[in-house]
């Protein structure tokens, strides 16, 4: 495989993971996946858990399992085409444990939506769904770890737009994580992911800014 195909298979790993993750998310909820967070009361976790899972939670968890993988090996591909180094050994390693903790979320609420509609007590559902949430937030500092890396990185090889805005999206993430039950806070994923297709495109079209430019920064 030469070189440019192999872009375009890793670019679009990217491209899928984002697009898998929130697909499967999608079709979870619209086949009845419980909507809870860490600002659920009992009462409503009781509520989203009282029928069994459809068919279409599991194909949606199956989709979100499929996207972590495909982040990987975005992720892995990325660092190199940005110069590896130290710098892509930390952001590759902030990757793994992102799609290492973020399945096991996914895992844990697999294992309630498994019991649910099966007469699991609301004290044992509202505790697996907070360690649930409690893993969602630590996969936002992970991927905030990822996009300082990633950004520095990206700033070493004069790609000064897609560094600066990972470093900015790390900032908000980490901003965010301080308050992880507000429901604006999670809006920062939205652009963790925006910015995964983003990379994925500009990285296998080798678009560099001119060395010129960077300097004058």
């Amino acid at each position: 495989m030469n070189e440019r195909r192999q872009d375009r298979l890793f670019a679009a790993c990217g491209v899928a993971s984002a697009v898998l993750v929130h697909v499967g998310l999608f079709v979870g909820l619209a086949s009845g996946q419980a909507f809870v967070n860490l600002g659920s009361s009992p009462a409503k976790v009781a509520h989203e858990l009282a029928k069994p899972a459809g068919t279409g939670v599991w194909v949606g968890a199956y989709l979100g399992l499929l996207g972590f993988g495909a982040f990987l090996a975005f992720a892995v591909w990325a660092t190199a085409k940005l110069g590896g180094g130290l710098l892509g050994a930390t952001a590759r390693t902030a990757a793994t444990a992102y799609a290492s903790v973020s399945i096991a979320a996914l895992c844990v609420f697999d294992a309630v939506e498994f019991r649910a509609g099966h007469g699991m007590g609301t004290q044992l559902a509202t505790v697996l769904t907070n360690i649930n949430e409690a893993l969602y937030v630590g996969s936002w500092f992970l991927s905030a770890f990822f996009l300082l890396a990633a950004g520095a990185l990206a700033l070493t090889a004069a790609r000064r737009a897609l560094g600066w805005s990972a470093i900015a999206i790390a900032l908000l993430t980490l901003a965010g994580a301080a308050a992880p039950a507000n429901g604006l806070a999670e809006n920062t994923v939205l652009l963790w992911f925006i910015w995964i297709v983003w990379a994925s495109i500009s990285l296998a079209r080798s678009e560099r800014e001119p060395a010129g430019a960077a300097a004058v920064a």
